[in-house]
């Protein structure tokens, strides 16, 4: 059993985990192992400290245990008629692929409409195992970038979503 709901300050050191952690699992062989096992959750857990919680959600189970988050907010690049944007979802590997992802994308659509937004992008990196989580929703392929991490360059897949409206309804069935 899963519950999403808004982030509080006191689950920030628990966030931090969770991101340092599935960094750990999600990009073991597409980022430089150097650079994952250098990921500390102090420095995340301030990053973390810095940062509005606004549009942020985490998942936990019956036991109130953070094992996953997801946040949104306005668009931050430049994409021609997108203007929300996800950026980021993170679930602990073995809570992957039990919906969790869902019901936090759920949340943060719902939370996108709510706060005025029409559409959403997300970006992800396109040897990201997960990354078929976000084509399971039909997204449309719209943007290509990369970025390097730790000397590695790193390619990236833009998704949207042009109506979100229309992700809801595919999301709630």
């Amino acid at each position: 059993m899963v519950t999403v709901r808004e982030a509080k300050l006191e689950d920030i050191k628990d966030i931090a985990k969770v991101h340092v952690d599935s960094w750990r699992t999600t990009y073991r062989g597409v980022v430089p192992a150097e650079y994952l096992n250098s990921l500390n959750y102090k420095e995340f857990e301030d990053k973390w400290k810095s940062r509005s919680l606004r549009g942020v959600f985490v998942a936990q189970d019956e036991k109130d245990t953070i094992f996953g988050f997801a946040s949104f907010g306005p668009i931050r690049s430049d994409q021609e008629g997108y203007d929300g944007e996800l950026y980021a979802i993170y679930l602990l590997e073995e809570h992957q692929r039990q919906g969790a992802g869902k019901a936090l994308l759920a949340k943060g659509v719902e939370f996108l409409l709510h706060q005025g937004f029409s559409s959403m992008f997300v970006w992800g990196i396109e040897k990201n195992p997960s990354i078929t989580f976000y084509q399971a929703f039909s997204p449309e392929r719209i943007a290509e970038d990369s970025f390097e991490i730790a000397g590695e360059r790193l390619k990236e897949v833009g998704f949207g979503w042009p109506d979100l409206s229309a992700l809801k309804t595919t999301l709630n069935r």
